[in-house]
Parts: structure tokens; sequence; C-alpha cells
């Protein structure tokens, strides 16, 4: 049965900035529903949230598998028959330290399908839901560390960071988002990349470098609180941009 709500889609949102996004999407109405890779801890996170008084529900989706998030687009399709905004939250980090050369094929291609090929396969099986929507909106996350702008600025306080698989696929990200923004330019479809900052979660972990008063941790609720703005419904909403902290970023 189709559901009038407004319905937002968060990848990996069982923990971390992804929970966070799925809680306050929900606290402005909209039915929430919760990607998971792990169907018992996604059940967690969505039994939290609707602890809060939150409607969200949990669902099954391995953004590194495309028969998972085919299937996670039918039962989208089939149940609500909506999808009004997709949050490509999920992302894998496991190559920080090492020099490019030192970077596994396994490795590479691992940070290749779930920080790129997986958020591209799934905005173009939702593109069509997504354009049918009063304001569709699709939210990158990219990071900083992927800058070409900042790799490059030997003024930039995170010029010397190497993670290079992870970088790579963020590149990809960057690209992809200004390739479906041209897509959906005549549409009322908005789709942006998003760095969220240094956010304390399992994969922003306390030992990365220490910035200085350059580069500050948040929690995962300062972080989503900076970057709601591209989700929003308005006609304003930029399109096919890079954000950090409320302000466009280098490419």
């Amino acid at each position: 049965m189709a559901d009038d709500k407004p319905i937002a889609l968060v990848t990996g949102a069982n923990r971390g900035l992804g929970l966070e996004t799925s809680r306050q999407l929900g606290k402005s109405g909209m039915k929430v529903l919760i990607g998971s890779r792990d169907l018992a801890k996604g059940e967690q996170a969505a039994e939290t949230l609707r602890n809060e008084g939150i409607d969200a529900k949990v669902i099954q989706l391995d953004v590194s598998d495309a028969a998972s998030i085919s299937a996670a687009n039918a039962a989208i399709l089939r149940d609500y028959g909506r999808l009004d905004i997709l949050v490509n939250n999920a992302a894998v980090l496991n190559d920080l330290g090492q020099q490019p050369s030192a970077v596994s094929e396994q490795t590479l291609r691992q940070n290749l399908d779930v920080n790129f090929i997986g958020p591209y396969l799934l905005t173009a099986g939702f593109a069509e839901l997504l354009k049918a929507a009063p304001a569709g909106r699709v939210l990158n996350m990219g990071t900083q560390v992927g800058s070409f702008g900042n790799l490059s600025d030997p003024e930039s306080p995170i010029k010397d960071d190497i993670c290079p698989a992870y970088q790579s696929s963020k590149i990809a990200l960057n690209s992809m988002t200004a390739l479906f923004a041209k897509e959906f330019e005549s549409t009322n479809v908005k789709i942006n990349s998003v760095c969220p900052g240094w956010v304390m979660t399992d994969m922003g972990h306390e030992d990365l470098p220490d910035y200085g008063d350059a580069v500050k941790p948040l929690t995962p609720s300062e972080a989503v609180e900076k970057i709601l703005f591209l989700l929003d419904s308005g006609a304003d909403v930029p399109s096919g941009g890079f954000f950090s902290n409320g302000e466009p970023v280098p490419w």
C-alpha cells in the first residue's frame, strides 16, 4: 500500500551519521527507511527511532551488491510507490596511511563498490521515482580529502592525508554528482555532494591526525545540522555542488 508521507532512504543508517540523518529527517515528518546490510542491526536502529516517535522501517541493503540494490528498489516501489530523498551515506575507509602503490586490488575494488558504484546504481535505479517526487533530493556523502583542490593546495590542513582507494572513490562520487545534476536539470530533483566534516563515528575515529584549530571533530548531530539545508524542499536549494560547513568547496 502506498504511503502518503514523504519517503527518505538513508544507506548505512544503522549507526553514526546515517542514523542521525535518519533521526532528523524523521523528526521533520518523513517516513525513514533505514538501509542496512545487517538486517538485525538495522531493525535495532529502526526500533530506537520508533521509540522516539519517528516513523522508521528497516530495509536490507548492501550497496556493494547489485542484486541487493535491485531488491531494495523493487521493495520500495511495491510498498510505497514513491521516494523523495536518497542519502548515499554508506561508505568504507580501510586504507588510511597507505601509499597508492601499497593498496591491494581487493581494497581498491571494495572502496569503489561501496563508495561509488553502489551510490551510482541506487541513484540511477531510483531516478524515475525521484523525478516524480514534488521535490526529489539526492545527497552524496563526500569528503574534503577527496577534493582535488585540497590535495593540490600546499596551504590545506588536509593536503597530506593519504587513503588512496577511499579518496579515489570519493572523487568518483563527486563526478557522479555533477553528471546526474545535468540529467536532473529540467526536473525538481536536486543532487549534491557534501563533506559532513570530521565526525566522531566508527569511521571518523579518534586516531585520525590532529589538524589543530583548522578542523575540529563534530558529533553526528552537529554534522547533520550543517547538511540538512541540501535536503530542504525549497526551490532555492542548489544542485550539482560540493559543500562543507554550509559553503561550496573546491572539487
